[in-house]
């Protein structure tokens, strides 16, 4: 999944972390140079790379906005 923000750009992935799947939240800012981030999505006991990336997906559905300075805020308000 993708998702375009005013001032990011974000996608969603997932990756074998031991015997278990984690999904992933990438994005980077739309500046030149920007470094990519990521968010960690953890589903206790995932053994499916696809279920974490859902998660992932869901998670990111849930994000309203990230901005260049890293503040992640979710649709209910809260801020990471």
């Amino acid at each position: 999944m993708f998702r375009d923000f005013d001032t990011c750009i974000a996608w969603t992935d997932a990756m074998k972390d031991g015997h278990n799947y984690v999904g992933l939240i990438e994005y980077q800012p739309k500046r030149m140079g920007a470094e990519v981030r990521v968010l960690w999505v953890i589903v206790p006991g995932c053994v499916c790379e696809t279920e974490a990336e859902t998660a992932a997906d869901n998670m990111l559905r849930e994000i309203r906005d990230i901005t260049q300075l890293d503040h992640v805020t979710y649709s209910d308000g809260v801020r990471l």
